[in-house]
């Protein structure tokens, strides 16, 4: 297995006040009142310089997802792999290097058009977290397994099957679960786990999206902060797409929340850790345990 994380997100936002001001104070992040040249403005959620990367723009989408590699040679192995398969990988300049605070990277796209930023070496600043809104911790770590990443995206792969043998085969994760939603007849979610315990990093929609992600999710220590959560959301006007409840596959109990320009985010708590080594692929033909009572805007 190749991949450590999923490190990071660019995003792209036509009003980057307003996703600072709903992550710092609705999520809970930290403003990490970077530099930079392009007026990006970093969300910081544990000693990474920042786990989001908020651009100005003219529609509001996902821009590309940030994979981390445990070492150069893991992150040369996979873009030569990349390459051979006949993948258009493209090397990343220094000075974009720096702007990501990686040592180095590079770009491909899945075979659903996902953009995908590899990289190694990610630049630590040890800033530590200090909540604008009293989050103790967000789950980026576990124990002596490392860094676990941001937490998980689930990204648009309508020919899902294609996208699958990419990220096993190339990319470097492993399948955990198939989902078959009640009510979404014909479509699945394929769930895959980097090398760390959290039990899926990346998981595939077999469906388009507009916003090019799915939805994004980020964990806290406890549920009182995920009520806590739910609380500055509905201070805020936020649109919830779902109320609380506990998934079946990965045990999150958590809310849906939408960012603002439409962008779903998870909050949640009480993530399932793997053993990798003791572990078969499941399917799953019900998401939820309990709760989740979905609200999707403009349908009925």
């Amino acid at each position: 297995m190749s991949v450590s994380a999923v490190g990071y997100l660019r995003i792209a936002s036509t009003d980057t006040s307003a996703w600072m001001d709903f992550g710092t104070g609705v999520l809970g992040l930290m403003d990490a009142q970077r530099a930079d040249d392009a007026g990006a403005r970093f969300l910081r959620m544990d000693d990474h310089p920042f786990r989001f990367m908020i651009e100005s723009a003219d529609a509001d989408k996902l821009i590309a997802t940030g994979l981390e590699f445990p070492d150069e040679a893991a992150w040369r192995s996979t873009i030569d792999a990349l390459a051979g398969a006949g993948h258009t990988v493209t090397a990343g300049s220094p000075e974009e290097a720096q702007r990501r605070c990686v040592t180095a990277f590079s770009t491909v796209q899945d075979p659903a058009g996902n953009t995908l930023e590899l990289y190694w070496g990610r630049k630590l600043d040890y800033v530590p977290l200090v909540s604008p809104t009293g989050v103790s911790r967000f789950v980026t770590t576990y124990q002596q397994s490392g860094d676990m990443g941001f937490g998980h995206c689930v990204l648009p792969a309508p020919d899902i099957e294609s996208c699958v043998d990419f990220y096993t085969q190339l990319i470097g994760t492993g399948l955990t679960d198939t989902l078959y939603p009640p009510g979404l007849d014909g479509l699945q979610i394929k769930f895959m786990h980097a090398n760390n315990p959290r039990q899926h990093s990346i998981a595939l929609f077999s469906g388009p999206h507009p916003a090019g992600i799915v939805h994004m999710m980020v964990e806290v220590q406890t549920l009182d902060e995920v009520g806590q959560a739910m609380k500055r959301a509905e201070k805020a006007g936020v649109h919830f797409l779902a109320t609380l409840g506990r998934h079946v596959n990965d045990n999150m109990c958590s809310i849906y929340i939408l960012a603002p320009g439409g962008i779903a985010v998870e909050y949640g708590y009480d993530g399932l850790l793997i053993d990798w080594e003791n572990y078969v692929p499941t399917v799953s033909v019900e998401g939820d345990l309990w709760g989740h009572e979905y609200n999707f805007p403009g349908v009925n």
